[in-house]
């Protein structure tokens, strides 16, 4: 007889038992499955910090050159005048807010202190002050305010908008190599501490101010809030200074952790390489040098570098006028040139600064402000023309996981959400999303967005439209980022039109897709 092993009876369980068993394994295989269908895209590579992805979103505001230069008619404030000079004759910080927030601008940035040295706040570490002019000091005797970067910061808190502030590291009222024959035996000739073979610490100093501004009170005891640190280091001076650039930024970083720091490269922002608001064709938001290293060229930080160590996204800066500070034989741009520089710098994903200096009585003058508005009214009848809505039908190559609520290309066409976006499967670099119109559409312009939040993966991309029964591309771009705009030379008309991803280094992420134009119906 064969032998037979019995199960032990230890070992035996019901049936009924058995049954359960099975259902929790299979009910945790399904939650297994929903959490990982659930769970977002790997990060790739450098991502944004919460601070630049809000930072990203501000794409046009207003710099505000305003100083003892306004009134000396100078750039670089060699002139070294005396806070009298600083004699503004109708002081509106409200209508700088107004006129911007009109303009459909985000943030002003504010100089309180350029190359000159001269403070337009109340600070403690100097004498070179406006505090001390004439024009501050007889407000102050009739009960007015006299704190320019006070005043300027509750405006724009007043107006909605974001205020940033430019503090000049390069000193010229501290540096011995820059004469000033004016201040000399005067309250304002003060210690030569700028430059490293001086007596005294400069970067004491500056970090002084820097903590002064970063935790100035409002009028109403509310604390400051500081957008943008603009930490300029142009200098027109051969004496040598190095820039305690880890102790400022520690000092960013304690009061004011949600500050944007721009330098030529970095920490948060980077120079764009130039000064006249465009940017080149490519451009990624990433770049592998710090603020610590041998500065990388104009061309180079236009471009930026592809998969780079750091994200430092670019800004493009860029004058209204000829010049920075307001010269009265210069007029501003016309409503067209502003146009061409946006799509060269917000179309091409670069935030655009621009310069819009007050005059002499210390207001934007009215050429200026209506240059502005006629800008604003082109770009809000360029963007006006928005053809896809959520509904329209729309497939794509793939879907991650097949998670079409998720993942699925219509919510790239939910532009009034910056958490969706179309993904297409994992490992997947290429792929389409298409888009049926419902009729004939005449379009001209595109626009569309990575999902930056996870990285820049995109770095070439096509749009097509369906012409005589045939695809026919219309535009051919590389790097996308956080926003493109392109233009078509032509109108064209069609009824379906195609997003193509050619290249990526990772699984491309598409947050919004518009096409704009006007509607034409079907024959």
């Amino acid at each position: 007889m064969p032998t037979t092993t019995a199960t032990p009876a230890t070992t035996a369980r019901p049936a009924s038992r058995r049954r359960w068993g099975l259902r929790l394994i299979g009910a945790a295989c399904w939650l297994a499955t929903v959490v990982r269908a659930q769970a977002p895209p790997a990060p790739y590579l450098r991502t944004p910090s919460p601070r630049q992805l809000s930072w990203h979103r501000f794409e046009y505001y207003a710099f505000v050159h305003f100083g003892p230069n306004t009134f000396t008619d100078e750039e670089w404030g060699r002139s070294q005048s005396t806070p009298d000079v600083f004699n503004p004759t109708a002081l509106d910080t409200d209508q700088w807010a107004r006129s911007f927030a009109d303009a459909g601008m985000t943030a002003m940035i504010l100089t309180a202190k350029h190359h000159d040295g001269m403070a337009l706040w109340d600070t403690n570490t100097t004498t070179y002050k406006i505090g001390n002019g004439k024009w501050a000091r007889s407000r102050v005797a009739n009960g007015l305010a006299a704190d320019v970067v006070q005043m300027a910061a509750e405006s724009a808190k007043k107006f909605g908008i974001k205020f940033g502030i430019y503090l000049s590291p390069w000193d010229i009222h501290r540096d011995p190599a820059m004469p000033k024959g004016e201040l000399a035996g005067t309250l304002y000739d003060e210690p030569q501490i700028f430059g490293d073979d001086s007596p005294g610490d400069y970067n004491e100093l500056y970090s002084q101010q820097l903590t002064e501004l970063l935790t100035m009170r409002l009028s109403d005891g509310s604390p400051i809030d500081v957008s943008e640190l603009w930490l300029d280091g142009n200098s027109g001076s051969s004496t040598v200074q190095t820039f305690n650039w880890t102790g400022f930024r520690d000092i960013i970083r304690q009061h004011q952790p949600d500050a944007i720091m721009w330098g030529h490269q970095g920490v948060d922002a980077r120079w764009v390489g130039n000064e006249d608001g465009v940017t080149v064709a490519t451009n990624w938001h990433t770049i592998s040098r710090t603020q610590d290293q041998a500065r990388y060229s104009g061309e180079e930080l236009q471009t930026g570098v592809r998969d780079g160590a750091y994200w430092t996204p670019a800004e493009a800066d860029a004058r209204l006028r000829d010049g920075w500070f307001y010269h009265a034989n210069e007029k501003p741009k016309t409503a067209d040139e502003l146009t061409e520089m946006y799509m060269q710098s917000v179309g091409r994903s670069v935030n655009l600064l621009l310069d819009v200096p007050p005059d002499t009585t210390g207001q934007i003058v009215r050429e200026d402000a209506e240059a502005l508005l006629q800008f604003k009214a082109q770009r809000d009848a360029f963007f006006d023309r928005e053809i896809l809505a959520p509904g329209h039908t729309v497939n794509a190559s793939s879907v991650r996981s097949g998670d079409a609520a998720r993942y699925g290309p219509a919510n790239a066409l939910d532009t009034s959400n910056t958490d969706t976006y179309w993904a297409a499967e994992d490992g997947e670099t290429t792929g389409w999303l298409e888009v049926d119109l419902g009729a004939v559409h005449t379009f001209d312009a595109f626009v569309v967005q990575e999902h930056v939040a996870l990285g820049q993966r995109v770095g070439a991309y096509a749009i097509d439209a369906l012409v005589d029964g045939a695809y026919r591309t219309l535009v051919t771009g590389t790097s996308m980022g956080y926003k493109r705009i392109d233009r078509l030379r032509a109108p064209a008309d069609a009824s379906r039109v195609r997003l193509r991803i050619t290249q990526a280094n990772a699984t491309p992420l598409i947050q919004s897709f518009q096409i704009l134009g006007a509607r034409r119906d079907a024959a």
